[in-house]
């Protein structure tokens, strides 16, 4: 049988000072694949050479085919033919024929994470959370019978991978993109082979500096500065008495992640690439690194190229908050602050001084009333309508007053203003 296996990463090896031109007349070359299992980087890596030339890498998408050919043909190395190339960013499509293929064959190892576990909180956000599950709804959709209707699902599903999956660096990842980018070649559909090509590409600029720059900027700047504004200190529970226990956790995850990741950010999801990490264990030492992030726990020595210390500032900042200025103006005085207290201690007000999720229109509008008749405040709905992001709140006393009817705990609301 025939398979197709990747080649990446040509301008790192012997060809580096001519890719482009070796890329487009590679065409007919005959490529020799061997595993490299004393490689420092990655010991599943399969080196590509013409001859004594060394031309690149397997991609790492491609691993599972490969050593699952090689099991089922019972050889040390497999050869094959360039069918295709793309000379930027390089990539050759190589075709090898092989006496039989080993599908239950898994050549990593989950021993390395079999006793270790982070038992904090999840940090991780729902797009990476649900790129699997967009990823399975495409494979669905591309092994289903081929009709108009599943045409524009595939379409529109892989658009949304094609965005999205350089951000899950996952083993389950990697190899979903290879399980996808076959069955998206079986389709004659030229905007399908288009989107193919991308998916491939991608395969060359995924451990690029620029794109680990991207995703290290997401995952380790924006994602803990979202979880800040949103006010990550009220909304959860933190475990700041056990900071120390959860920290030597990231400190014992297998290959020394954590300490790669505070040596250097964009470098250490280079590493987690390369060292194929499942999902799981990989999304709980991400939001373990996010924690302590947000905590000031890190000591960030480095950030990708020499000279780009403005990320570090930042990771800096968000683990240093300034304290933030409390609400100001007519309602927020020494005289008023009794009056707050006894709101949040009916329910009616939260410790922000904004309105309880159970609190009514009608009852906001009672109080703003009397509260702005205690301050003797001309506007009286203004002010409470800017605090709480309520309009109109003067309309509700017209009707009130139109019906004859108080609003529900009127009386409560009453002894806290007498």
């Amino acid at each position: 049988m025939k398979i197709n296996i990747d080649v990446v990463a040509l301008s790192h090896c012997d060809v580096r000072d001519y890719w482009k031109e070796y890329t487009a007349e590679a065409m007919g070359k005959q490529l020799t694949f061997v595993p490299e299992p004393e490689n420092v980087k990655d010991p599943y890596a399969v080196r590509a050479r013409e001859g004594s030339l060394h031309i690149g890498y397997v991609a790492a998408s491609d691993l599972d085919m490969f050593y699952q050919a090689l099991k089922g043909s019972g050889k040390k190395r497999l050869r094959g033919t360039v069918v295709e190339s793309f000379p930027e960013p390089a990539l050759l499509i190589v075709e090898c024929e092989v006496d039989g293929v080993d599908w239950d064959y898994d050549p990593f190892s989950d021993k390395p994470y079999e006793n270790w576990h982070y038992e904090g909180i999840s940090l991780m956000p729902q797009k990476l959370q649900k790129l699997q599950d967009l990823a399975d709804d495409l494979t669905d959709e591309l092994e289903a019978p081929v009709s108009d209707s599943t045409r524009k699902r595939v379409l529109s599903l892989t658009k949304q991978l094609v965005e999205t999956n350089p951000f899950d660096m996952s083993r389950e990842m990697t190899r979903t993109r290879y399980r996808i980018e076959r069955l998206l070649s079986e389709r004659e559909d030229p905007e399908l082979r288009e989107l193919t090509t991308r998916l491939r590409q991608q395969k060359g600029l995924l451990m690029s500096h620029d794109s680990r720059n991207e995703v290290a900027r997401y995952l380790f700047i924006e994602l803990p500065t979202k979880l800040r504004q949103k006010g990550f200190e009220q909304s959860h529970y933190t475990y700041d008495n056990r900071l120390d226990q959860l920290e030597a956790l990231l400190h014992a995850f297998p290959f020394q992640l954590y300490d790669k990741f505070q040596n250097d950010p964009v470098d250490f999801l280079r590493e987690v690439y390369y060292n194929h990490v499942p999902r799981h264990p990989l999304f709980q030492l991400l939001s373990g690194i996010i924690l302590m992030i947000l905590k000031g726990r890190t000591h960030v020595l480095k950030w990708g190229k020499e000279g780009d210390t403005e990320p570090l500032e930042q990771i800096k900042a968000l683990g240093n908050p300034q304290p933030q200025k409390g609400p100001t103006g007519p309602l927020f005085t020494p005289q008023t602050e009794p009056y707050w207290q006894a709101l949040e201690e009916a329910g009616f007000v939260g410790k922000d001084r904004r309105l309880l999720h159970e609190t009514t229109r009608q009852q906001a509008a009672y109080i703003a009333e009397a509260f702005a008749d205690k301050l003797k405040l001309k506007a009286k709905f203004k002010y409470f309508q800017e605090l709480w992001g309520i309009r109109n709140l003067a309309q509700e006393k017209w009707i009130r007053q139109e019906k004859g009817v108080n609003p529900s705990r009127h009386r409560e609301i009453d002894e806290i203003f007498e």
